[in-house]
């Protein structure tokens, strides 16, 4: 079983490398973003399913557990 990541901002100029050299480590990757449609680009960075833009709101305690 691979190991779960999530990185917050993962759609910004440096979480996306972050998410890309984590994907290529063999780690599965959610990428905590406001805008999931618009981080839709993170999931090439790995196999189906391995790396996926999920809604996230820093700000909101409920959105971020």
């Amino acid at each position: 079983m691979s190991k779960l990541v999530t990185i917050y901002g993962g759609s910004g100029f440096v979480g996306r490398y972050i998410a890309y050299r984590m994907a290529r480590a063999g780690w599965r990757v959610r990428v905590a973003v406001r805008h999931p449609n618009e981080a839709l680009f993170v999931r090439t960075y790995g196999v189906v399913g391995q790396v996926e833009p999920i809604l996230c709101n820093v700000r909101d305690d409920g959105s971020v557990r």
